[in-house]
């Protein structure tokens, strides 16, 4: 992406996105710098930065959503332009004349037939109409072989009323079957999230429980009585370049959130464990996405609502004193 074909108007539609999204992404990066230089905390700047990456991330992902709905929804309505287009063919017209004469409610299927109709009355053949809507639709294997089909349907000739009849009812026993199958995944899906929430529990617990008892651990008796050793983070024993880089991570991530002081027992194991929440909600949404929908649209969904999910709830037990 370069600024001379962004100003002569030749970026596509998600590349404006990006565009646009990176540029919001920097003002709020300076708008935190401001704000650190002002009030002299730099856990402003750190937490600009994770409004930054989700103004960046956020416009992209909703764009490519909102696509993908957009060709479940064309899926869901071909059965019935195909439908449509057999009955017009039955009445004894052209195959370019039946598609002209589709005129129905198609859903979001309605842009492409309505494009494939206006190539059709420009005098582009059904060979090149057919072959843009299939490149239009190729994110989807259902659309595109189905167009794929009709376009070997016409070139064969034949009785082409029947090969639309016994592709619909394809097309219908494929849809069935899909659906029966989501609605059995969905099942898995939110077991998934009850073993996500689980999991935050159990982290909590850990945060609550097992951190004090760590700090804790090491009393030894002497001859005046009994000394209490307090366990130290093991980043204060850092002696190579990986361990001074996690520590750093774990004492940004700790000062960001509140966790405690820099190279703290506190800091480092409530950092770790944060860290160990978004990972887990990341990539069993990504697995849930896969198990429901066969999609990494749908994948990236589930991580990210799993990933804010984790977030909130760790910052508010935080705040209430429960981690």
């Amino acid at each position: 992406m370069n600024i001379k074909k962004f100003l002569s108007g030749k970026l596509t539609k998600e590349q404006e996105i990006l565009f646009y999204s990176a540029i919001v992404a920097l003002a709020i990066i300076l708008f935190g710098l401001i704000l650190s230089l002002l009030f002299e905390n730099f856990n402003i700047l750190l937490n600009s930065f994770i409004f930054a990456v989700f103004a960046f991330v956020l416009p992209f992902f909703l764009y490519r959503y909102i696509h993908f709905l957009e060709i479940k929804d064309c899926e869901k309505y071909l059965p019935i332009f195909l439908n449509d287009l057999k009955e017009a063919k039955k009445s004894g017209i052209s195959f370019p004349e039946a598609i002209r004469s589709c005129r129905g409610d198609y859903g979001k299927l309605n842009k492409y037939v309505d494009k494939l109709k206006k190539d059709i009355s420009w005098g582009i053949s059904i060979d090149s109409a057919l072959k843009h809507m299939q490149k239009s639709l190729s994110e989807s294997r259902i659309l595109s072989r189905s167009i794929s089909t009709l376009l070997e349907t016409y070139r064969s000739g034949g009785n082409i009323e029947n090969i639309l009849e016994t592709l619909i009812n394809s097309l219908l026993k494929i849809m069935e079957s899909e659906k029966y199958r989501k609605s059995i995944m969905q099942q898995h899906v939110f077991m998934m999230y009850g073993i996500f929430f689980m999991f935050i529990g159990l982290i909590i617990a850990l945060g609550n429980f097992l951190i004090p008892m760590i700090s804790n651990i090491g009393g030894t008796e002497t001859g005046v009585g009994s000394v209490q050793l307090k366990a130290n983070s093991p980043c204060l024993a850092c002696y190579d370049p990986f361990c001074y880089g996690l520590c750093g991570y774990y004492n940004t991530i700790g000062g960001m959130f509140g966790f405690g002081e820099p190279n703290s027992l506190s800091v480092y194991y409530k950092s770790l464990f944060f860290t160990m929440i978004l990972i887990q909600g990341f990539f069993t949404g990504i697995i849930a996405g896969q198990i429901s929908a066969k999609s990494w649209i749908e994948g990236i969904k589930h991580g990210m609502i799993m990933v804010l999910l984790g977030l909130f709830i760790i910052i508010m037990a935080n705040f209430v004193g429960l981690f």
